[in-house]
């Protein structure tokens, strides 16, 4: 796909994707089906193959490839069981696909991805007013919450990408906003977002570390910010405003159990039909959610093991070629954000969430080193005024 034109900054179809992302928290109907941001995304497409008349070309057509096998084998396992669950997965990655389409086109006009970090904000702002003003839901009437959401684990897989998206933007204001997700995470009670966070946190901070060391010394500002943040919230949470119950993460009742940490597991993301089955890993078991099949309760929460085994190993390589030509030349500074959004996929890969997919897309846009990009000679004006 050709670059945006950056002589046009918004057009109509680019704003109507900033809303569709805007909107995309709020669910007002059941989970799995359209929702009013929903809406935004199918005008956002529409309204681009409007505006580009003389076509819309597709340089995604390996994830095309990988769509077409999607479909092919969730229709065979359809005509199978007539379980229409097999065809709302097929339209997920439809919708996956429009995304991809669309923020391809956008991603590489520099005023528009400026306008995507102040969305991001608000979205992560909005969800922490929410949780201030109890406002927000939880779980079944458990201590998970998940604000507008319609699980904890989404509330908190969509706090790390929009996070992650501003870290690959590199916002200057990204450490404030590591607190407030920080907040959500914890109230999710998810372990696996907590630690992506760890991760985004810890890798950047020692990348920082070693380029203020490179530069001679580390700056004073940082420290005092830094400081400063981390006090702000440990009395947040010594007064009670922040309430925080670690049980609630159930950390010990998964590693002091019986059964080992793997089967744990194992069981926890109802992966015993891939054990049981291993030969599905050839030729798909297809993306049921939740129609249960072999006697299981419930269907594998998706990981990417559980990927693989919806599909099969063909078509799940074909994925994995797919994010390897967006990933393959990122930057240093990029490296804690893939490592906690890939490493978090092992335990919960959220790829029906439309910032999955735009994470790995915007790495085409960062890894920009040919001095053509207007982004990218924004962040290369800036290390050279920096050195």
């Amino acid at each position: 796909m050709t670059r945006a034109d950056n002589k046009l900054s918004f057009s109509i179809s680019s704003i109507c994707f900033l809303i569709y992302f805007l909107l995309k928290p709020f669910y007002l109907f059941n989970s799995g089906t359209l929702q009013p941001g929903d809406f935004f995304l199918l005008l956002s497409f529409a309204l681009l193959v409007y505006e580009r008349k003389s076509g819309l070309k597709n340089d995604d057509y390996v994830f095309g490839v990988f769509l077409i096998c999607i479909i092919i084998i969730n229709f065979i396992y359809f005509h199978i069981y007539h379980a229409s669950e097999f065809i709302k997965s097929c339209l997920y990655y439809v919708f996956n696909y429009i995304v991809i389409l669309c923020f391809r086109h956008f991603m590489y006009n520099k005023k528009w991805l400026g306008a995507l970090g102040i969305v991001c904000k608000m979205n992560l702002l909005v969800q922490l007013g929410i949780f201030l003003l109890h406002k927000g839901s939880y779980w079944e009437g458990t201590y998970r919450y998940m604000g507008t959401y319609t699980d904890p684990n989404q509330l908190g897989f969509a706090v790390i990408s929009t996070l992650s998206i501003l870290f690959l933007l590199r916002d200057k204001w990204k450490y404030l906003f590591v607190l407030v997700a920080a907040i959500l995470i914890v109230q999710t009670s998810s372990g696996g977002m907590l630690i992506a966070l760890c991760i985004l946190v810890s890798l950047d901070g020692l990348i920082m570390l070693k380029k203020a060391m490179d530069n001679g010394g580390i700056s004073y500002t940082l420290i005092f910010l830094t400081i400063l943040g981390t006090g702000a919230v440990i009395l947040l949470i010594m007064l009670d405003i922040i309430h925080i119950d670690w049980d609630h993460f159930r950390i010990s009742d998964k590693l002091s159990g019986n059964k080992s940490a793997l089967q744990s597991f194992i069981d926890d993301r109802a992966l015993n039909v891939a054990q049981e089955h291993p030969e599905y890993f050839l030729f798909g078991y297809g993306e049921g959610f939740s129609f249960p099949r072999y006697g299981h309760s419930e269907e594998m929460h998706s990981t990417w093991i559980s990927l693989c085994y919806y599909y099969g190993v063909l078509p799940f390589c074909i994925l994995l070629a797919w994010i390897y030509t967006n990933v393959r030349n990122i930057k240093l500074y990029m490296i804690p954000v893939y490592c906690a959004v890939f490493l978090e996929a092992f335990t919960l890969v959220n790829h029906r969430q439309a910032s999955f997919w735009m994470i790995i897309l915007l790495a085409n846009v960062c890894c920009q080193n040919d001095g053509k990009h207007e982004y990218y000679d924004e962040f290369k004006y800036k290390e050279r005024k920096s050195a």
